[in-house]
């Protein structure tokens, strides 16, 4: 797979997937409900920022055990960072199972066939969890525009 689409599709997949197949509850809950809404979205998008390799013209994929730090990472500086005041119950809940997922995944959920799962979007999760989700989805979009724009994702050599 190649390097955009990989990080692409991770990225896509636990912003939207993985809030709709968690359970909910659990981690973020604890984590700071007044969060300005520029450390918010920056702390959003940063997973995409650290993942990007150094140098695009000879990109190294991260292995599948360094994706996971990442995202274990990125979902620790959430549960620091929180939400601003303002989002709603249902919102909030959706960041919540976020970080929740954030903070169990491991290498073994970047295999090919759990990341299409997840990004069918937890089609076993509850419609509870699903409403969550798309609150979440609507309210980080609607706060911070897509998480692609702001990432300069040049073509790689020989993708042209």
């Amino acid at each position: 797979m190649a390097t955009r689409t990989r990080l692409a599709v991770s990225t896509a997949a636990l912003l939207v997937g993985a809030a709709a197949s968690a359970c909910g509850g659990g981690a973020g809950g604890g984590a700071p409900t007044d969060a300005s809404e520029k450390d918010f979205c920056r702390t959003q998008s940063s997973l995409l920022e650290d993942l990007m390799p150094d140098d695009v013209s000879e990109p190294v994929l991260p292995s599948d055990e360094q994706m996971a730090k990442a995202v274990k990472d990125w979902g620790a500086k959430l549960e620091e960072v929180g939400t601003p005041e303002g989002i709603s119950d249902d919102a909030r809940k959706g960041f919540e199972a976020v970080v929740e997922q954030a903070g169990e995944i491991d290498a073994s959920d970047f295999s090919i066939e759990k990341l299409e799962e997840l990004e069918a979007g937890g089609k076993d999760a509850s419609a509870e969890a699903k409403k969550q989700a798309d609150a979440f989805e609507k309210y980080l979009t609607e706060t911070c525009g897509n998480p692609l724009d702001d990432i300069d994702m040049p073509e790689l050599p020989g993708s042209g």
